[in-house]
């Protein structure tokens, strides 16, 4: 038996595509954000669910775009990370999108391509705000195109910036959208533009492309559902006399006689320690308080008034019986964000 089983709902998955399209404005391209693991998901479990349901996918770095371009073939893949030489080759040879900031990065992509014999594809960012990647300023994108000309390997075929606030309402955002604007002014109509993510995907202008990335699992969009579900195994049960101790420390000690569970599963597969305060885990259908502080690959329950028994299955996320724990519930308790929460559970694969 296997200590934690990890698995998305399929039907919720493509249940949220279907909802996030239902909510864009015709026409609009849908681009999947499967980066890091598909947030903590399984990036081919989730990728081959949706290859056909989407437009492109958008990942980190070129390992897991030519993973992706080996897998699916003639999907655009777009880095969105910062460029690197790392899987450099491969990725063109496969034909990944690459996004470029940088005047100097177009002669290295140049000279990669050389040595490939063939030609890249490639999408400029701006920063409009983020302060975190992109050009600066329209001059800067000026520049940028007029040096691209010198490349005959390189093609244009998209610009995309980031939205800073999940505030879709908010001025930030607004303004943003603005400068985006100018800077798309500076360049071809007939490439792609995107830049709304998963909150901003109703609002116009929402460009040609809308990229989602937490709504495709299931948070933050109105009618998505959470995809991810884990489940680890019961792999004791003890009588503890009231007054014992339980697990690392001082501080937990049993308030009466009790009945105890340890779960294979703990801080090291993702489990985040503050969610012993108070947090649980879900045995055949019952809330089961976490009772001692978590270990690195155990967490301890109270299973006083559950029938539980080894090798049973405690749900971590995710729904068991008419319960279901969520990112949202975990991270609202430790004060953290759900991105957290799911790409940490990448660990538990």
């Amino acid at each position: 038996m296997k200590d934690i089983i990890v698995t998305i709902d399929k039907e919720r998955l493509i249940h949220n595509i279907a909802a996030i399209r239902k909510k864009m404005v015709k026409g609009t391209k849908l681009c999947a954000v499967v980066k890091c693991d598909a947030y903590g998901h399984g990036i081919k479990a989730v990728c081959d669910e949706i290859v056909d349901k989407v437009d492109y996918f958008a990942v980190t770095n070129n390992r897991e775009a030519v993973m992706l371009k080996k897998r699916y073939g003639d999907i655009d893949v777009l880095v969105l990370g910062g460029f690197s030489t790392h899987y450099l080759l491969p990725a063109i040879n496969y034909g990944v999108t690459f996004g470029l900031d940088r005047i100097e990065d177009l002669e290295l992509l140049s000279n990669y391509c050389k040595l490939t014999h063939t030609r890249a594809r490639i999408h400029i960012k701006v920063n409009t705000g983020m302060n975190r990647l992109g050009l600066d300023t329209t001059s800067e994108l000026v520049h940028f195109c007029a040096a691209l000309k010198k490349y005959d390997n390189i093609t244009l075929t998209g610009i995309f910036s980031h939205l800073g606030s999940g505030d879709k309402f908010c001025n930030r955002n607004y303004e943003q959208i603005l400068l985006f604007q100018r800077f798309c002014d500076l360049v071809p109509t007939s490439i792609t533009r995107h830049l709304c993510n998963s909150s901003f995907y109703t609002e116009k202008p929402c460009y040609d492309m809308v990229r989602a990335g937490i709504a495709l699992y299931g948070y933050n969009f109105p009618e998505v559902r959470p995809i991810l579900n884990i489940k680890a195994r019961i792999a004791a049960i003890k009588e503890i006399k009231k007054g014992a101790y339980i697990g690392y420390g001082n501080e937990n000690k049993a308030r009466k006689n009790m009945k105890t569970a340890t779960v294979m599963i703990g801080y090291g597969e993702g489990l985040p320690r503050l969610w012993a305060k108070n947090g649980y885990m879900l045995v055949n259908g019952a809330p089961c308080p976490i009772c001692a502080n978590i270990c690195m690959d155990m967490t301890i329950l109270d299973v006083t008034n559950v029938d539980a028994k080894i090798n049973d299955y405690a749900t971590v996320l995710g729904q068991n019986g008419e319960l279901e724990i969520t990112a949202t519930e975990i991270a609202s308790s430790t004060k953290t964000i759900e991105y957290e929460i799911l790409t940490n559970f990448k660990k538990a694969h």
